[in-house]
């Protein structure tokens, strides 16, 4: 993912409410690369729940989530 896919993500977490920065950010990135890698491709829930993940379980290796 480069940058300014990082800074879109960024920003769509941002506008719904779930501002993240630095790893919990690169794992979140990890996680919607897993999916294909385009943020824009999952919807607003999903989307939600992989930042709930990449925030809750930093010790785990980044898995797919369907």
């Amino acid at each position: 993912m480069t940058e300014q896919e990082r800074d879109k993500l960024s920003a769509r977490l941002d506008r719904l409410g779930m501002r993240m920065e630095g790893e919990k950010l690169s794992r979140a990135a990890a996680i919607v690369r897993a999916h294909g890698g385009d943020s824009d491709a999952i919807g607003d829930m999903a989307l939600m729940s992989i930042c709930v993940e990449a925030y809750r379980h930093p010790e785990k290796e980044t898995l797919k989530v369907v």
